[in-house]
């Protein structure tokens, strides 16, 4: 069994030492939601999901023909709206009566993705991802706004992280689906949506008395090349 392993291994090594390795951009936007435990109380069930941006570089590494690992670098935001009927506090900022406080957090994340390609001669190759993402906080920020006739921003607010005893580093899990279209012989624009469900519980928010986390869905597109 050893040896088998041992042989798995070397095989595994030797053909992403052997196969060309690309590299590619990616900028994103999505909707991210906050999930919480087993309480629900009025706060929880008022949550909006809030809209955010990512941008990243990855490499994508060939195990297969149609097999890659695809690690990465990215800078990504988690949040979530509320609208408020009473004065409360979040995130250690206090917020008027009636405002709508949108919360963002600004990550840095590393995904470390397996990518499946669909065996296809065409110029479109459909693909799949699959993987964990470990992140770190950078930064969050409390925006509140007021609607009329149109949205107005009232003030933002930087939130003290360690303040609040924001759990910096996070894990997530991430799946989607993709498709990539040829540009020359080794170089490809893709678009792709993604899901990611957090496993960490970074707050304890005093407003919903519950550990909570995020969720969210994002459709980036971009550009792999050969160097």
């Amino acid at each position: 069994m050893k040896t088998h392993l041992l042989l798995f291994f070397a095989l595994l090594v030797s053909g992403i030492a052997t196969a060309q390795t690309t590299f590619g951009v990616r900028a994103g936007f999505g909707k991210t939601s906050l999930r919480s435990g087993n309480t629900f109380d009025a706060i929880t069930d008022r949550t909006v999901g809030v809209g955010v941006p990512s941008f990243g570089f990855f490499a994508e590494l060939p195990v297969t023909d149609y097999i890659s690992l695809r690690p990465g670098l990215e800078l990504t935001k988690r949040g979530t709206g509320v609208a408020l009927t009473d004065e409360v506090e979040l995130a250690g900022v206090k917020l008027p009566l009636g405002a709508f406080a949108k919360t963002r957090f600004s990550y840095l994340e590393a995904p470390l993705l397996v990518q499946f390609n669909l065996p296809t001669e065409s110029a479109i190759q459909p693909y799949a991802i699959l993987g964990p993402s470990v992140g770190y906080a950078t930064g969050g920020k409390v925006t509140t706004s007021a609607k009329a006739i149109i949205e107005l921003n009232l003030y933002s607010t930087d939130i003290d992280l360690d303040a609040i005893n924001y759990q910096r580093f996070n894990l997530a899990v991430i799946g989607g689906m993709g498709a990539r279209a040829r540009v020359g012989q080794h170089n490809a624009l893709f678009l792709e949506a993604r899901y990611a469900y957090d496993l960490s519980q970074p707050y304890d928010v005093p407003v919903i008395k519950d550990k909570v986390g995020f969720q969210g869905w994002n459709i980036g597109a971009g550009m792999s090349f050969a160097l």
